[in-house]
C-alpha cells in the first residue's frame, strides 16, 4: 500500500518502548528459539525502518520516503499479526495502536501522517483478531483439559498435539491472507459527472454502432447472438483496445458503453496492482483476471474488464530484458488468454500503442484509432456543451457561427475543446453577463494554457489493421 500524501508537523515519536521491553522478555523465554528469532528479527527492522522514515520525514516528497513507508507499514502489520498469534497475553496490536494514536493527538496535527497510517493499519488487528483468538483459546482449553484426565492415552495426547498445531499454521495462514489486498478490481459506478449511455456521448457514430451490434445486443439478447453465429459465424470480441492521443474519449465511450449494457464493469487497479517487489506484480496480476473469470461464471454473463494505459503492464519486452519483467508481460498474456475463453470481454485503452508488447496487441480482436475530431464532430461537441447554458442559446441558433469556431478549434482533442468552451463562457460572463460568442472563443484560445497533440506521436506505425473513429 502506498501512501499518496504524507504530512507530518510536531517533534516524532515512535514504537511503546515499554511494550517493545516486554515482548523482548517473552521472546526470550519463548521455547521455540527459531520462531522467537524470526519474530525478534523482524521486530528490530520494523524498529530500524522507523528511525529511517523519522530521519527522512522532513523530506515527504523523496522516493526514498515513500518507499521506506511503503516497507515499514506492511511489515509491521505482519510484525502486529505475528505477535498476536504468539502472546496474545500482550495485547499487542491494540496497545500498539493506542500508543500511536495517543500520540498523534498529542502531536496535535490535524492531517493525516504515517503514524495515523499505522494506526489503521494496526486497527485491522484489532477488529478481526478477536475471533481467531477465540478459537486459539478452545484448542488450548481442550489440550488442558485433556492432560487432566490421568487416564487419557499417550496416542490421544498427541492427535490433540497435532490437530493443535494444524489449527495454528491454517489460523496464521489465515491471517496472512489479511495483509494482502483482498482484490485488484473495482467495480464501475456512475457519477454524476459520468455518461449515462450513449445519448451522452456526441457523435462517435461508428464506433456506438460496433459496439451496440458487437456487444449490447448479443449480450442482452442470447437467442440472437445464438442465431447470428449459426448463420454467420458472428462472435462477441472478447478484446477491444482503443488507442489515440490523450483526451480523445477512449475512456469516456467506454464508461458510456458500461452504462448501456446490462452487465457489470470493473476496471483494474493498475496502481495497486504494480509493486516494486519481485515477482508481485505478476502475481497480482493472476489474481485480478482470476477474480473477474469468477465473477463472469457466477453471474453467467459475460464481464467487461477495463484496463486503462495498459502499456505500463502490457510494455514491449524488447525495451526491458529484467526476468521480472518479462515474467509480468508473459502472465498478462496467459491470463488474458484465459479470461477470453471464460466470458470476459477485455477492453485496453493506451496513448502509447507503440510501446504495448505485440503479443499483447494481437490479443485484442479490435484495434480501434480513437483520433482527434474533425470540424463536424467538433460542432457537435461545441453544442453538446453549450446546450445547457442559457447565454449560449444565441450562439446555437447560428450553425454558420458554431461552424466558424470549429474551424479554429480544428486540432484541439475533446477535453481541449471542453476546457475551451468553459473558459468562452466565462469570458462572456466578464462582459457584463452577456451572450456567449465567437470572440469569446477566440480570446479563450488565445489565453488558454490547451496544446494540440502531435496526433503522430500516438498512431499505430501499422494502419492496416486499425480504424479511425474520431471522438465527436
Amino acid at each position: 500500500m502506498r501512501i499518496s500524501s504524507i504530512h507530518t508537523q510536531k517533534a516524532s515519536f515512535g514504537y511503546d518502548k515499554k511494550l517493545n521491553q516486554e515482548l523482548k522478555e517473552q521472546l526470550s523465554e519463548y521455547p521455540d528459539r527459531q520462531w522467537a528469532k524470526t519474530i525478534s528479527t523482524l521486530n528490530s527492522y520494523c524498529n530500524g525502518i522507523e528511525a529511517n522514515l523519522k530521519r527522512e520525514e522532513k523530506n515527504t516528497n523523496s522516493t526514498r520516503y515513500s518507499d521506506y513507508l511503503d516497507i515499514f507499514l506492511s511489515a509491521k502489520q505482519m510484525l502486529a499479526g505475528f505477535v498476536e498469534i504468539t502472546f496474545e497475553n500482550l495485547h499487542f496490536a491494540d496497545r500498539e495502536y493506542k500508543h500511536y494514536d495517543d500520540e498523534f493527538i498529542k502531536n496535535g496535527s490535524n492531517k493525516r501522517d504515517w503514524r495515523k497510517e499505522m494506526c489503521n493499519y494496526l486497527l485491522d488487528w484489532t477488529t478481526t483478531i478477536p475471533q481467531e483468538k477465540q478459537n486459539k483459546s478452545a484448542q488450548n482449553t481442550k489440550i488442558r483439559q485433556t492432560d487432566e484426565k490421568a487416564d487419557t492415552k499417550q496416542s490421544e495426547q498427541e492427535q490433540i498435539i497435532k490437530e493443535t498445531n494444524k489449527a495454528e499454521e491454517t489460523e496464521t495462514q489465515s491471517l496472512l491472507s489479511l495483509l494482502t489486498p483482498k482484490s485488484f478490481l473495482e467495480e464501475y459506478k456512475p457519477e454524476e459527472q459520468s455518461p449515462k449511455g450513449f445519448m451522452d456521448v456526441a457523435g462517435m457514430a461508428e464506433l456506438k454502432r460496433d459496439l451496440q451490434e458487437g456487444i449490447i445486443q448479443l449480450v442482452q439478447n442470447p437467442q440472437q447472438a445464438q442465431l447470428d453465429f449459426e448463420e454467420y459465424g458472428k462472435t462477441i470480441p472478447k478484446g477491444i483496445l482503443l488507442f489515440g492521443p490523450p483526451g480523445c474519449g477512449k475512456t469516456y465511450i467506454t464508461q458510456a458503453l458500461a452504462s448501456e449494457i446490462d452487465t457489470p464493469m470493473y476496471m483494474l487497479n493498475i496502481s495497486k496492482a504494480g509493486s516494486h517487489y519481485i515477482n508481485m506484480t505478476s502475481k497480482n496480476l493472476k489474481s485480478a483476471f482470476d477474480e473477474a473469470i469468477k465473477i463472469a461464471e457466477k453471474t453467467d454473463k459475460p464481464c467487461l474488464l477495463f484496463m486503462d494505459e495498459i502499456d505500463s503492464l502490457g510494455f514491449d519486452r524488447n525495451s526491458r530484458m529484467e526476468p521480472d519483467d518479462l515474467k509480468q508481460v508473459s502472465t498478462m498474456l496467459q491470463a488474458m488468454d484465459s479470461a477470453k475463453k471464460s466470458n470476459v470481454i477485455i477492453i485496453g485503452a493506451t496513448n502509447k500503442y507503440n510501446l504495448l508488447d505485440p503479443a499483447i496487441r494481437r490479443r485484442f480482436d479490435k484495434r480501434i484509432l480513437v483520433d482527434i475530431p474533425d470540424t463536424e464532430s467538433i460542432a457537435a461537441l461545441i453544442t453538446k456543451n453549450l446546450q445547457p447554458m442559457k447565454k449560449g442559446q444565441k450562439l446555437l441558433s447560428s450553425p454558420e457561427e458554431i461552424q466558424i469556431i470549429a474551424e479554429k478549434l480544428k486540432g484541439y482533442s475533446n477535453s481541449s475543446i471542453c476546457n475551451i468552451t468553459k473558459e468562452a463562457a466565462l469570458n462572456a460572463m466578464r462582459r457584463d453577463r452577456a451572450d456567449i460568442e465567437v470572440q469569446d472563443f477566440e480570446k479563450a484560445i488565445e489565453m488558454t494554457s490547451e496544446e494540440k497533440p502531435d496526433r503522430q506521436l500516438y498512431m499505430s506505425e501499422s494502419k492496416a489493421n486499425t480504424r479511425k473513429i474520431g471522438f465527436n
